[in-house]
Parts: C-alpha cells; sequence; structure tokens
C-alpha cells in the first residue's frame, strides 16, 4: 500500500490565511456597502424632509397672509360701505388713518433654500429614487413660484390705484384725498379685492398641501414627521434672539477742533484761515 502523503505545513498555513484575507474583505465591503446604504436612506430622509418643510411652510407663509387679508378685507368692506355724503363730512381727519391701512399689505417673497438645493444637485435627485416624487416636488416649487409672482402682481396694482391719485391729485374730483380715492372707481374696485385673496390663498394652501401629502406617501415619511420638521425650524432652542437696533451703534458727532488737531489738511486749513 501506499502510504498516505500528508500536506506540507505552510500550504495548510497559506490556505488559512488566504480564507482569513477573503473573509476579512468580504466584511469591510459588505460593512462598507451597509454603513453606505445607511447613510444614503438618513440623506434621501433629511433632503425630503427639507424640501416637504419648505412646501409646508410655503403654506403655513399663505394662511397667514390671509389673516392680514382678512382684517384689510374687514376695514375696506367698511369703507366702501360709507357713502359719498359720510366720505365728505368724515374727510381726512377720521379717514386717512383706515385709508392709509387698507394698503400697507405688502408683497411676499419664500425661502428658496431647499428648492435650489434640490433642483441644482442631479446628485440629489439620484438618491431620491423616486421619479414621481422628483416630479411631483418639481411640480410644488413651480406652483409657489407662480402663485407668489402672481400676488405680488396684483398688489402692485392694488397699491397703483392709490399712487396714481397720490401722486396727482389735482387730477381727481374731491375736496380731501379721502373723497379723490372713494369717488374713484378703480380705486373702488381695487377694496374689493382683499376678500378674493383671502379664498385664493386659502385655495393655494389647500393645494400644495395635498401634493405634500401624496410625497409623503410615495417616500413613505409621515405627516407628522414633516409637521415636527417645520416647527423645528422656527424653533430657538432656548435662545431668546433680541432685535438690534441701527441706535445702538450712533456715535457721537465729531467736534470740529479735535479734528483739525488729529487730521494733517485740516490743521494746514486751519493755520490758512486764521492767517486770512
Amino acid at each position: 500500500m501506499t502510504p498516505e502523503k500528508k500536506s506540507k505545513p505552510w500550504v495548510k498555513d497559506l490556505l488559512v490565511a488566504f480564507a482569513a484575507t477573503t473573509l476579512s474583505i468580504i466584511l469591510t465591503f459588505g460593512t462598507t456597502m451597509v454603513v453606505n446604504r445607511i447613510n444614503q436612506m438618513k440623506e434621501r430622509k433629511l433632503t425630503a424632509l427639507m424640501v416637504m418643510s419648505s412646501i409646508e411652510s410655503f403654506a403655513r407663509g399663505f394662511e397667514d397672509e390671509e389673516k392680514d387679508f382678512a382684517h384689510i378685507d374687514s376695514i375696506a368692506t367698511w369703507l366702501l360701505g360709507l357713502s359719498i355724503e359720510d366720505v365728505v363730512k368724515l374727510g381726512d381727519d377720521y379717514l386717512a388713518d383706515p385709508l392709509d391701512e387698507v394698503m400697507m399689505i405688502g408683497t411676499i417673497s419664500h425661502d428658496q433654500t431647499a428648492e435650489s438645493i434640490f433642483s441644482s444637485n442631479i446628485d440629489t435627485w439620484k438618491n431620491m429614487g423616486i421619479f414621481q416624487f422628483i416630479d411631483n416636488v418639481g411640480t410644488c416649487f413651480s406652483l409657489m413660484n407662480r402663485q407668489e409672482d402672481h400676488l405680488n402682481s396684483n398688489l402692485r396694482e392694488y397699491h397703483a390705484a392709490k399712487n396714481v391719485i397720490t401722486d396727482n391729485p389735482g387730477n381727481y374730483p374731491g375736496n380731501s384725498m379721502a373723497e379723490k380715492y372713494l369717488r374713484n372707481e378703480l380705486f373702488r374696485s381695487q377694496l374689493a379685492l382683499p376678500r378674493v385673496y383671502r379664498r385664493w390663498l386659502l385655495y393655494c394652501a389647500a393645494s400644495l398641501r395635498e401634493l405634500n401629502r401624496y410625497n409623503m406617501s410615495l417616500i413613505g415619511i409621515t405627516e407628522k414627521e414633516v409637521m415636527e420638521f417645520t416647527d423645528s425650524r422656527g424653533s430657538s432652542d432656548g435662545y431668546e434672539l433680541h432685535e438690534v437696533s441701527l441706535l445702538d451703534f450712533e456715535k457721537p458727532v465729531i467736534d470740529k477742533d479735535s479734528l483739525a488737531i488729529r487730521l494733517s489738511f485740516a490743521r494746514e486749513a486751519d493755520r490758512i484761515l486764521h492767517v486770512y
């Protein structure tokens, strides 16, 4: 019989080392892939939260605007209910302030940080991995920009109706500015618009929220998470923000005589002035 051949010790050691190296490589790459996958999912969720929070904030902004318009609407309704005889009797003494108040509302703008990040970074799109979500978000941002532009355009016309009379009062009938405004049909028609704006603002906010709920279902994030994230963006985390005033940095007027001592050309000018 042929005696059984024994493996050489170095071959066994080589096989063990090879197996250990292979296992180490598998574990390393496997762990790296798992970690990368987890990080990718975290980044995707954070991006989605930022985007949907931006949309929710815009909807809230429109609801806040509606509250401002509700106040304007109440004043405008009262003014439009006055007869011209009443307007003549009251004059600017009583009507200047409410007329100024109905025209004080300004244009609006929203934070475009999330929109810029989402729209300009192709890697963000790839990481989201859900085309319908990307398409919906793009629709939301387009809608937000159109709504903002439309409202601001109408507000400029709203203010222009008063400004054209303010700039050319002699062209309009009436003994007081209040009478000139409230006799003008264009101005009166503009005063009726806050009620229309209120309805439109609430409709826009509701439309954006409905799209956002669809986005939540696509990406697997709850409405509660989006609301909490949106609330946290406005939280100061216990820090009380103090308003900075320009007056806090006001310096006393420098004395002319001290300048004449400190500045060479001032000293020379002072010498010439005193000589003559």
